[in-house]
C-alpha cells in the first residue's frame, strides 16, 4: 500500500469517527441545538398520534413542541404561540402533575 493510500485510509477513517461520534450524542439525548427549524399553527390535532415537549436547556433557548403524526408517523414541531397548541401543552402539564 502506498503512503498517498495509507493516508486516505485514515482520513477516511477519522472522518467515519467523526460522523458516527455525533450520531450517538444524538442518541443519548445530548442535542446540539434546537430539534425545529420551522413550526406549524394549523390546528392539525386530529391527525396527533403522540406529542412530546421539551423544554429550554442549554442548547436551545426555546420550548419545542413535537407531534407525530398517526398516519405517517412523521414528526411535526408545532408553534408554541398557537392557541390550540397551548391548550396541548396545559393538557400535558395537567397529567404530569
Amino acid at each position: 500500500m502506498s503512503i498517498r493510500m495509507s493516508a486516505s485510509l485514515v482520513v477516511v477513517l477519522l472522518a467515519l469517527l467523526t460522523i458516527t461520534e455525533g450520531m450517538s450524542l444524538r442518541g443519548m439525548g445530548a442535542d446540539l441545538r434546537c430539534r425545529c427549524i420551522e413550526t406549524e399553527s394549523r390546528r392539525i390535532g386530529k391527525l396527533i398520534k403522540k406529542v412530546e415537549m421539551f423544554p429550554p436547556s442549554s442548547h436551545c433557548r426555546d420550548t419545542e413542541i413535537i407531534a407525530t403524526l398517526s398516519k405517517s408517523g412523521q414528526e411535526i414541531c408545532l408553534d408554541v404561540s398557537a392557541p390550540w397548541v397551548k391548550k396541548v401543552i396545559e393538557k400535558i402539564l395537567a397529567n404530569n402533575k
